[in-house]
């Protein structure tokens, strides 16, 4: 609307004034005097037009420069908005962003711990590893030695078991010689008692016959006391046989665990089964709590002092494992280190 308004400027007074001017020796006085005057008037209506005509020229520049303010205005508003718009999106990627970088900060935490305990898991392993591959190789030397003590109780067992057989052969020779004397020595009886009736008739016969009775018995009390020398010797055979095939036992179990060992993948599992087996070896099979710190010296079984002296104590002096008597001097302490 200011572009279009179009404002007329009227000349200048000054120039208005000089060209109204009449000369005084063209016209008379009088006239002279009241165009001077009617000049003067219209000089100052006409720079009083010219006045109007720069206010209004003002007016149309300041309206223009308002109207250039409006728009500016009008325009730093709208980029304000977009400012404040754009400023509201970069608060927010700011939040998501911070956000992002404080969980980015817990995971990394997170990480390094991770990292470092697998660490100490890998090193602790590797130590394991080393322990296990040491233990295995000692096994291995101990399962040799095993196998080496096995031949030798096999072979030490073949010969026991020959002496038994012997044995037990001389045995069945003097039971079937015992059995012989006592019918013997029943005829022998029967025959004294039928001598004695006939006394009178066979006193000489008799005497013989008693002698003859006498030397019998004598070789019976004999036969009996090899017998009962034989029955010991026996008994002690059978309880080294019987020592020997616990140890045999043990042995082959032990053989058994080392060969599961070698077959399996998985060699810590046995290991710690092997570790539980002699604990278990190492504590009294009675009461099942105390360590054997005890022996019975006919037996050579372990158990724990308590257990001994409490079956002492009780008279139940019996070997809890083979029933062998024992008195107050059969057990003693032992040091197992």
């Amino acid at each position: 609307a200011l572009a279009s308004t179009h404002v007329s400027i009227p000349p200048s007074p000054s120039k208005t004034c000089k060209t109204g001017l009449v000369s005084p020796d063209e016209k008379g006085s009088n006239v002279s005097g009241s165009m001077t005057i009617i000049s003067s008037g219209k000089c100052k209506i006409t720079a009083s037009d010219w006045q109007v005509s720069e206010l209004q020229m003002e007016l149309y520049s300041v309206r223009r420069k308002s109207q250039s303010v409006e728009d500016q205005l009008k325009l730093h508003q709208q980029r304000l908005v977009a400012a404040k718009q754009q400023e509201d999106v970069l608060l927010k990627e700011m939040e998501i962003t911070v956000q992002a970088f404080e969980d980015a900060q817990e995971q990394n935490v997170r990480l390094v711990k991770t990292l470092r305990e697998k660490d100490d898991a890998h090193l602790k392993l590797m130590a394991e590893r080393m322990k296990t591959a040491q233990l295995a190789r000692l096994l291995k030397e101990d399962k040799q030695l095993l196998e080496e003590q096995i031949r030798l109780m096999q072979a030490k067992i073949e010969a026991l078991n020959r002496a038994v057989l012997k044995q037990e052969e001389k045995e069945r020779l003097l039971l079937t010689n015992l059995a012989t004397l006592e019918k013997e020595a029943s005829a022998r009886q029967k025959s004294q008692e039928a001598y004695k009736r006939k006394a009178l008739e066979s006193q000489q016969i008799s005497e013989d016959l008693r002698v003859t009775v006498q030397k019998y018995q004598s070789q019976l009390k004999d036969a009996q006391t090899t017998v009962q020398e034989k029955a010991s010797a026996f008994e002690r055979v059978s309880f080294g046989h019987q020592r020997l095939q616990e140890e045999l036992v043990t042995v082959r179990r032990k053989y058994e665990r080392l060969r599961k060992i070698e077959q399996s993948h998985n060699a810590d599992e046995f290991l710690l089964a092997e570790i539980q087996d002699y604990k278990e070896q190492l504590t009294c099979p009675t009461c099942k709590i105390n360590r054997k710190d005890a022996i019975l010296t006919k037996c050579f079984h372990v158990f724990c002092l308590n257990c001994l002296k409490v079956r002492y104590e009780t008279r139940n002096r019996k070997c809890p494992k083979c029933n062998a008597t024992f008195g107050a001097n059969d057990y003693h302490r032992i040091y197992l280190t």
